[in-house]
């Protein structure tokens, strides 16, 4: 019992920190009662990536959870790792955030407005020069992308074109 409330604690200080309550539950273009299923990836606005693999996660508590792996075109070295969840909800994209950034080891990450990037209805960079990973909701959809390469990748372009799909497949759905 005692862990549960250990952890219950930890995650509400991890919210706090992240000012959970400023955010939680809104959207910057439609209603918080969005949910998008199905989202697809268009290779055509992937330009200069390929993908390798991908894979659905199961047991993932969410509506559906898949991992993609997409190497370069034009170096082999750079690969990039991208983890999308359906969530049942916008409020629950945002708990899963919560969720995720609570497994990297810095005490804080930076919004990604603060690195000059608008993607999501939230988004948190990483630190130092380069952008290596990035997570975001827009609407119902949690997209994480990480460098996998055995050379430092920015992920900022690929991250653009995985929140333009989301707005996509969103515009089409109300269009």
């Amino acid at each position: 019992m005692n862990d549960i409330n250990a952890d219950e604690e930890y995650r509400n200080r991890v919210k706090a920190n992240y000012e959970f309550s400023t955010w939680a539950g809104q959207t910057r273009a439609g209603g918080a009662d969005v949910r998008l299923t199905d989202v697809r990836l268009d290779p055509e606005a992937l330009k200069g990536w390929k993908l390798e693999e991908s894979e659905e996660l199961p047991g993932s508590k969410q509506r559906r959870e898949i991992r993609y792996i997409y190497a370069s075109h034009e170096n082999s070295k750079h690969r990039l790792v991208l983890t999308t969840a359906e969530c049942n909800s916008v409020l629950e994209a945002h708990e899963n955030l919560i969720d995720v950034v609570m497994t990297y080891m810095a005490p804080r990450l930076p919004r990604c407005e603060t690195r000059g990037l608008q993607l999501g209805d939230i988004c948190f960079g990483s630190h130092g020069e380069l952008n290596l990973s990035l997570i975001f909701a827009r609407f119902n959809i949690l997209a994480e992308i990480k460098n996998a390469g055995t050379e430092a990748t920015a992920v900022d372009e690929f991250a653009r074109a995985v929140d333009a799909a989301i707005l996509d497949h969103y515009s089409r759905r109300t269009g």
